[in-house]
């Protein structure tokens, strides 16, 4: 009886417990939804419900690959800034776009990049820093390489690649048992032999072996679980269960890429004074300074090199690719511009380093549009408010702002016909294919290469390499999309860390002469 009357009184207990527990976690819960709808800072501005009392809304959008569509669309349903998350807004105003980006005081933003894509410490400074300071020596010490001066040294380096991309495109056409190529594949090797050799003169041969180099497979594998980590930022109550979602296939990926990096370091610091050619990592490590002399110091060596050549990939990959699916969806455009670039040089030797191609406004219109369409700088770019005002609207300190360019370059208020390729909207009023439909598009308000002090340092480098590449191979091919393959660039394009492209086979046809 005794012993019943314990276990009694200990089920009641453990029963009493567990409803005060769970009326504490519903009370707090209800507390919490209550201030978030009503009391918080942000309260005021619209939104979805679910995002402004939970990061579940942020959560979902991120997995599904459809961020940039997905903030879009609430952009169009409550307004020029929304609430995304619980102390967390967009924007996509042109206004918004300088408020946010351009403020700086001393060459330091004054908007503070998030965690948004922190990638642990020491490394490099550039692409992943959070601390303005940091990033802002490093900027300034790697710039010079992005110089006018310097990309004219560094020139006949992107036409040899290019060149030998031609080649390839023409030995691949005259193989009757190859229906296609494959346009996302090509066009990534290219992109990533031509940085890797302009940023420390490393000869990757991705074009050449037709296989991924361990760099472009370790960035191409993790993208979507790039994404995985960020999002579990927001819930760290459970963020060991991120790597359930890591592709364990590719771990040891890691560890190669590592190895292959150090290597790479070591090889190119030994070279130093004595390379085929000028490269970014001349800036990065100068002949005259000294050796890194701790492992720590190679590291952040590596580190800014790796994402000086990321940087130059990924973005120009997307537009090398772009470019040409925009094209083949533009017949009328296609030919236009061919025709432009055939009647510019009178052979294809003629397209030379130092002939600069500034005079081909129809080709600078296609790419423009092509960024407009497609820009790669769709994460957000988030950052902290100071406590300042943001396109009429004061942000109380510690909010989270991000801004959108993929809805900005669609919305019909700033774009006449925003879902059509229209190269037109950028030519100058005295060219003869100018079209005064478009004379109040915001042309000025759109930043594909952002702005303020973490402008991309490449944006010039980017616009020559795809003159170039449009240039040499329209004027060397008729190019063609496979038929049959049900293509729907809109429909099956995915954005993680960087876009995700749906394959595109096409075919390159020698023009004869």
């Amino acid at each position: 009886m005794a012993f019943q009357s314990i276990m009694e009184v200990s089920g009641m207990t453990a029963t009493t417990l567990a409803t005060t527990i769970f009326s504490a976690i519903s009370a707090y819960t209800l507390t919490r939804v209550i201030y978030l709808l009503y009391f918080h800072p942000l309260s005021h501005f619209p939104g979805p419900r679910l995002a402004a009392i939970s990061n579940l809304w942020y959560a979902y959008h991120w997995f599904s690959g459809r961020w940039p569509w997905a903030i879009e669309k609430v952009l169009h349903k409550y307004g020029s800034v929304v609430r995304i998350a619980p102390n967390e807004l967009a924007f996509f105003t042109p206004q918004a776009f300088t408020d946010i980006y351009s403020p700086q005081h001393k060459n330091l933003e004054v908007f503070v990049k998030t965690n948004f894509q922190n990638r642990g410490k020491d490394l490099g400074g550039l692409i992943w820093e959070e601390d303005p300071v940091r990033h802002r020596n490093v900027a300034r010490q790697i710039a010079p390489a992005f110089s006018t001066r310097f990309l004219r040294t560094l020139e006949p380096i992107m036409h040899e690649h290019m060149d030998y991309f031609v080649a390839r495109m023409k030995e691949i056409s005259m193989d009757r048992n190859i229906i296609g190529v494959p346009l996302v594949r090509w066009t990534n090797w290219l992109a990533m032999d031509m940085s890797a050799d302009l940023a420390w003169n490393e000869k990757m041969h991705q074009m050449r072996d037709m296989k991924d180099s361990v760099n472009l497979d370790v960035l191409l594998s993790f993208n979507s679980f790039a994404t995985v980590l960020q999002v579990f930022k927001r819930f760290p109550l459970i963020s060991p269960l991120q790597y359930l979602f890591a592709p364990f296939g590719k771990i040891t990926l890691f560890a190669q890429m590592e190895k292959a990096t150090r290597h790479s370091v070591l090889r190119r610091i030994e070279q130093r004074g004595r390379t085929e050619h000028p490269d970014y990592f001349d800036y990065i490590l100068p002949v005259d300074a000294p050796c890194p002399s701790s492992k720590k110091e190679l590291l952040h060596i590596g580190s800014v090199s790796l994402q000086v050549m990321f940087a130059g990939w990924g973005p120009m990959a997307d537009l090398f690719y772009g470019v040409l699916v925009l094209l083949l969806e533009n017949p009328e455009t296609h030919q236009l511009l061919t025709k432009e670039i055939r009647e510019s040089f009178s052979s294809y030797e003629e397209i030379i380093p130092g002939k600069p191609l500034t005079s081909l406004s129809y080709l600078h219109a296609c790419i423009e549009e092509a960024l407009r369409m497609l820009p790669s700088n769709n994460t957000g770019l988030p950052r902290i408010s100071p406590g300042a005002m943001v396109d009429g609207q004061y942000i109380p300190k510690g909010t989270h702002v991000q801004s959108c360019i993929w809805a900005l370059a669609r919305h019909p208020d700033y774009f006449h016909q925003p879902l059509r390729f229209q190269p037109q909207r950028w030519l100058p009023a005295s060219h003869p294919l100018y079209d005064p439909e478009f004379a109040n598009d915001h042309l000025k308000s759109l930043h594909p290469f952002s702005l303020g002090p973490r402008i991309c340092m490449g944006r010039e480098m980017a616009w020559t390499q795809a003159k170039l590449f449009l240039a040499k191979v329209l004027w060397k091919f008729d190019v063609f999309e496979v038929e049959g393959q049900g293509f729907d660039l809109e429909k099956n394009l995915l954005h993680y860390g960087f876009f995700e492209k749906p394959e595109m086979y096409v075919r390159f046809v020698s023009v004869s002469r």
